[in-house]
């Protein structure tokens, strides 16, 4: 059976844009020049996409979004610079969310959890609490092992 890959295209230029991936592991990278590349994820694999893109006087769109990998069965988004698509757990804009945003995955980091293997129920929530002006739930390491507990006992089709 052949595997199924999502691909990610990457691209960085230091006056105009920087699209990269700020957590998950790719199964491998192709890269065209120093400033574009494409990653490929497996199906089931969650990572996260950045868009950031310089206007005339500062930031003009800084969009993040994370995403699960799906295969050919997969009821998939159709995201710009993924291919065939994603599913989209979480989507957020506008500086003041993405800030927030950052500083939930400091605080995911700092429990020396991966953000690539917390619960996808937790992306959607916080994705929902942003938008509603609410500050997202702590993921505490208590959640996160109900989350693999649950995960194991699913027999995780995705992993």
């Amino acid at each position: 059976m052949s595997q199924f890959y999502t691909r990610v295209h990457l691209h960085f230029d230091r006056k105009m844009l920087n699209y990269y991936i700020r957590f998950g592991v790719c199964v491998f990278r192709e890269e065209f020049t120093r400033r574009e590349a494409y990653e490929y994820f497996l199906t089931g694999k969650i990572f996260c996409y950045i868009r950031w893109e310089k206007g005339q006087y500062g930031t003009k769109n800084w969009h993040v979004m994370v995403l699960r990998a799906g295969n050919e069965t997969t009821l998939m988004h159709s995201v710009m610079g993924i291919e065939p698509g994603a599913e989209v757990l979480l989507e957020i804009s506008g500086r003041e969310r993405v800030y927030r945003f950052f500083k939930t995955l400091d605080q995911i980091e700092r429990l020396k959890i991966d953000c690539a293997d917390v619960a996808p129920w937790y992306w959607i929530q916080t994705c929902s609490r942003l938008y509603s002006a609410l500050d997202p739930l702590v993921y505490s390491e208590k959640k996160h092992q109900a989350w693999l507990l649950e995960r194991e006992a699913q027999g995780d089709k995705f992993r």
